[in-house]
């Protein structure tokens, strides 16, 4: 009889052990989570906003099991997991005023070490230097709103030891104004800068690249091919796509006609590159170009501001003193470095020269002569005043819908 009861009570003995978990308990417990490192995109340091990874051990890959805590007790704040894994969690920094900040994980309930997470700042972009302000003051210089974004400055002074006369178009480039290239060298009416600048109904206009020998495009036609000469420098050009006009560097006539530009005008030289001023170079030395650069002449230049959307015109007169002249009808011209100066000083980021001496030609609509020519050209010669116009094969001219 003891042997049967001993016999019924083991089983149940073995079977209360078993429930209490007896003595692989733990086998199935998780352990407690392990921070081992954190790693950043900044040296493993936090920037508020910016994601933070926490290497370590028994993670959760479950990342709602997970939290990051920081605080003591009650105080405690907890940070949401956005990815995680058993090795791996991610958070976002939080934004805080504080050098540091001592982290902990929680997974399903434990915790895991501390560890201190060291904050830091975004570097800050250096700022650009560039300013499209213009540097240069022309004293007594007169200017006149042409129409809404559209302005002409006439000056007649002494600038850099010499007195000048110097005509602008500032336009501001929008739905509004724009910049277009002209060419017509057929001699039937419209050869002439104010023929071409009515025709187009303009509200501004210069002459543009050398029509005997600069490559032109209008509207994707070709209208002069490219040309073995290099009357003085070849070595840029402005192109017109759509509203939007840049001036890029090119080699020769035939360099500018790669370009897939609808509209581009190749001349030279290059005045202004990214905001500096032009030197000579041995290239255009020896292409015994030297004298016809560094003397005075008169030119004309159109330059830009970097973001592309203000177009500066320029005429500058020249062959104007002669011995007993007066004074307000002299104007020395300019070397191309003294105009990149110029240009420069009056907030383009890049300029271009164009073609120059007697066909320097500015036009303006309701201003100047009676031709609308406000520069004096020196095609006129003793004639300070004079309305005679070289015929020039190409118009850079802007239009405005807002012309009244």
């Amino acid at each position: 009889m003891k042997k049967l009861l001993l016999l019924l009570i083991l089983p149940a003995l073995a079977f209360a052990v078993s429930s209490c978990g007896g003595s692989d308990s733990g086998s199935d417990e998780q352990p407690a989570p392990h921070i081992s490192g954190i790693t950043t995109d900044y040296d493993g340091k936090a920037v508020a906003g910016m994601p933070v990874q926490i290497n370590g051990s028994n993670f959760s890959p479950k990342a709602s099991d997970n939290k990051v805590l920081y605080g003591v007790g009650l105080q405690s704040t907890s940070l949401e997991v956005t990815e995680a894994s058993e090795s791996r969690l991610v958070f976002i920094a939080p934004d805080l005023s504080k050098d540091a900040l001592k982290i902990r994980v929680s997974t399903k309930g434990k915790e895991s070490n501390s560890v201190v997470l060291e904050f830091t700042e975004l570097p800050k972009p250096e700022e650009d230097p560039w300013d499209d302000t213009p540097t240069i003051k022309l004293e007594g210089a007169k200017t006149v709103q042409i129409c809404e974004g559209v302005e002409w400055t006439t000056f007649h002074g002494t600038w850099e030891g010499k007195i000048r006369n110097i005509n602008i178009v500032r336009t501001k480039l929008n739905e509004h104004n724009s910049l277009g290239i002209y060419f017509n060298y057929s001699h039937n009416g419209l050869d002439d800068l104010d023929q071409k600048c009515e025709y187009l109904d303009a509200v501004a206009g210069t002459n543009g690249p050398m029509a005997c020998c600069h490559f032109v495009r209008v509207d994707g036609v070709i209208k002069h091919t490219p040309d073995e000469r290099q009357p003085w420098v070849v070595n840029s050009a402005i192109t017109i796509d759509d509203g939007k006009v840049n001036i890029v560097k090119v080699k020769d006539n035939f360099d500018a006609q790669k370009l897939p530009n609808k509209n581009v005008g190749c001349a030279g030289p290059l005045l202004v590159w990214e905001g500096e001023v032009q030197k000579i170079t041995d290239e255009w030395r020896a292409a015994d170009t030297e004298e016809w650069l560094t003397t005075t002449h008169p030119r004309t230049a159109i330059g830009l501001s970097k973001d592309g959307k203000t177009v500066i015109q320029v005429a500058v007169d020249g062959r104007w003193s002669k011995s007993g002249w007066p004074k307000e009808q002299t104007a020395i011209g300019m070397s191309t470095e003294l105009l990149g100066k110029l240009m420069r000083g009056l907030g383009c980021y890049k300029a271009m020269n164009f073609d120059g001496g007697g066909g320097t030609a500015m036009w303006v609509y309701g201003q100047g002569n009676s031709r609308n020519i406000v520069n004096h050209v020196s095609e006129n010669r003793w004639d300070w005043n004079g309305t005679k116009l070289r015929a020039t094969g190409n118009a850079v001219y802007v239009k405005s819908d807002l012309k009244k």
